[in-house]
């Protein structure tokens, strides 16, 4: 990783970390992902990620929230619930910080990069909604795909 830490990707990786105290006890191993095709991913029970610097337009603060919410998930911290949707929603609803590039999980039907910008408020928005909709409906993630269909469709 250290060829390809940019002071750019290094400063970007800090202000992620600002967003997560819950990780501020933590020692996080960042690393470069193998494939390239992928953007991110995590090991939570090693508290590392890897991203990929590679990629045309870098390493957007969105992959680096996506995987270090990751980390919150089990085997982790084990704060956040297991599965890449959640994850989707835990990263949108933490900041908007993560907001510079489209979910790659939830309703990914409907993201493009042209169309997100124009979005990506709402939908955050509705993610917090969705995480207070779980406390009594267990079925939040399908509240949450419906709210942001209606809001697509106008």
């Amino acid at each position: 990783m250290r060829r390809e830490m940019t002071a750019e990707l290094m400063r970007r990786i800090e202000r992620s970390l600002r967003e997560f105290p819950e990780l501020s006890n933590q020692t996080i191993t960042i690393g470069v992902n193998r494939s390239a095709a992928l953007h991110g991913s995590a090991e939570a029970r090693n508290m590392t990620i890897r991203v990929n610097p590679r990629l045309k337009g870098g390493v957007t603060y969105a992959t680096i929230g996506h995987e270090l919410t990751h980390l919150l998930q089990k085997p982790g911290l084990g704060i956040v619930p297991y599965g890449e949707e959640q994850c989707d929603i835990w990263t949108l609803a933490r900041s908007d910080l993560f907001l510079d590039d489209r979910p790659f999980y939830l309703c990914s039907h409907l993201w493009k990069k042209k169309n997100w910008p124009a979005h990506a408020n709402a939908v955050r928005s509705l993610c917090v909604e969705a995480i207070r909709v779980r406390q009594t409906n267990r079925q939040y993630k399908v509240w949450l795909e419906q709210a942001i269909e209606k809001l697509i469709q106008g």
